[in-house]
């Protein structure tokens, strides 16, 4: 009994706390529009700039890479430009996905919430 008492307690306080709750979500939000991190691949020939909220904002490919993907008709380069990009768009897309993580951590923690390290991934979404 005891129990949903404090249950129910505890959910008049998050209530309360509800208006401060959502403008710290909303500044993260924005942190995360703003952030970005750089992924790579092939020994840095390929740069991926991602942001916060799991968008690429751009790709550089190095030019060596560049000129004999131009100069090569085969199809094994291709493939083998078209693996390093992945890994680079990937590798980008991990650690903005950590970075993200990290700051939703950080605020959960700010405010006092229990938010598992699990939920995190469907915070993200």
């Amino acid at each position: 009994m005891f129990e949903a008492l404090k249950g129910a307690a505890g959910l008049a306080g998050l209530m309360k706390d509800l208006p401060r709750i959502k403008a710290k979500m909303e500044h993260v939000r924005q942190e995360l529009e703003r952030l970005e991190v750089d992924g790579s691949s092939g020994g840095g020939a390929v740069r991926v700039v991602a942001t916060g909220k799991l968008r690429i904002k751009s790709i550089s490919i190095d030019q060596p890479l560049m000129q004999g993907l131009l100069e090569s008709s085969g199809a094994e380069d291709t493939d083998v430009a078209a693996r390093l990009i992945a890994e680079g768009v990937n590798d980008a897309l991990e650690k903005a996905q950590e970075a993200a993580a990290r700051a939703i951590q950080e605020a959960a923690s700010d405010l006092d919430l229990p938010i598992p390290p699990s939920a995190i991934t469907g915070l993200l979404s």
